[in-house]
C-alpha cells in the first residue's frame, strides 16, 4: 500500500511540472540560484584607467586591438540567467546573443517565479546581440544616436551572478572581440573602465550580460556582453548594432524617453527603479 502512495505522489508531481502554460504567455519558472565560481581569485582593486583619446571616440577600424573570447556550448539539462532591457512597451527586448543561444525555452521574468515566455528570438548575424519578442513589455530606453566621447559616463544595470547589481564606468576606448569555440566571429565593441560596483565585490559579473549600458541622459549606448575581472573592464556592443538589428525586423524601438538624468550618487536607486518597472529584467534560459 505504501508503494501505491509513493507512485501516486510521483505522478502528481510530474503532472504539475508538465502541465501546459497559462494563457497570455506567462510561464512558471523554477528558482535559479547563482553558481559559485570555482577557483576564482579576487583581483586587485579597480584601477584608474585613462581614456585612450580625447573628444569624440575614433571610428572603428580593422586595426583596433583584439580581445580573444572562448564561447562554450550550454549543456543539456542546464539553466542559466542573463539580463534583458525593454526596447518597446509592446514586448520588444534587447539582450546579448550568447544569453539566448542553445536555449529550448527563454523566459523574461516578471517576478521571482513567473514571467513572459519568449515567442521569438532574432539574433544578430555577427554581433553578440539578440532581439526578443514577448506578449507584453515595459517602459523602454531610447537608443543614443549622437557620437560618443571619451570619458563619457556609463551606467550598467542587470543581474550579475543572478542578483540585482549596478556598475558605474567611464568610456576609455574601442576594441575588437574575436570569438572562438562554438561561435566564431569579430565584433567592434566599447571598452568601459569600471569605477563603482554595487554590490561591492571582485567577482565575475556573469549574469549582467545582455543588460543595458546607459549614458547620463538615460539613453542606451551599449549592450553589456563581456568583462575582465582582473583589469576592471566591461565590454559592450555598439548602440548602432541594436539599431541595425531592429531595422531588419518589423519592430520599432521607442523614440522618446523622459527619465531624469542619471547620476552616480543615485546609481542604486535608479537601478532598483528600472528593475521594479521591468525596464531591466532577468532572463532565464532553459536547455532541455
Amino acid at each position: 500500500m505504501s508503494k501505491f502512495y509513493f507512485w501516486l505522489s510521483l505522478f502528481i508531481i510530474f503532472t504539475a511540472i508538465s502541465s501546459s502554460l497559462p494563457e497570455g504567455g506567462v510561464d512558471s519558472v523554477p528558482p535559479v540560484r547563482p553558481k559559485s565560481v570555482v577557483g576564482e581569485t579576487a583581483p586587485p582593486p579597480l584601477r584608474e584607467l585613462r581614456p585612450e583619446g580625447e573628444g569624440e571616440l575614433k571610428q572603428k577600424s580593422r586595426l583596433d586591438p583584439e580581445i580573444l573570447i572562448n564561447v562554450e556550448q550550454k549543456q543539456h539539462g542546464s539553466m542559466s540567467t542573463g539580463t534583458a532591457f525593454a526596447l518597446s512597451d509592446e514586448g520588444i527586448w534587447g539582450t546579448a546573443r550568447h544569453v539566448t543561444e542553445d536555449c529550448t525555452r527563454l523566459i523574461v521574468l516578471t517576478s521571482p517565479r513567473k514571467g513572459y515566455r519568449v515567442e521569438e528570438v532574432i539574433p544578430h548575424p555577427t554581433a553578440d546581440v539578440s532581439i526578443l519578442k514577448t506578449v507584453a513589455g515595459a517602459k523602454a530606453f531610447q537608443i543614443e544616436t549622437d557620437t560618443l566621447t571619451y570619458n563619457a559616463e556609463g551606467f550598467h544595470f542587470g543581474y550579475p551572478r543572478g542578483e540585482p547589481g549596478n556598475v558605474y564606468s567611464r568610456l576609455i576606448g574601442r576594441r575588437i572581440i574575436k570569438t572562438q569555440g562554438v561561435r566564431k566571429g569579430r565584433e567592434a565593441v566599447l571598452v568601459w573602465a569600471e569605477k563603482i560596483r554595487q554590490p561591492d565585490h571582485n567577482l565575475s559579473l556573469g549574469g549582467i550580460s545582455g543588460g543595458p549600458v546607459l549614458n547620463a541622459r538615460g539613453h542606451l549606448v551599449g549592450v553589456h556582453i563581456a568583462g575582465s575581472v582582473r583589469r576592471g573592464r566591461s565590454y559592450s556592443s555598439l548602440p548602432e548594432t541594436v539599431t541595425s538589428l531592429l531595422q531588419q525586423t518589423d519592430y520599432q524601438a521607442v523614440t522618446q524617453q523622459s527619465d531624469q538624468p542619471y547620476r552616480v550618487d543615485r546609481l542604486r536607486d535608479q537601478g532598483n527603479l528600472l528593475r521594479k518597472r521591468l525596464s531591466v529584467a532577468k532572463v532565464v534560459c532553459v536547455v532541455d
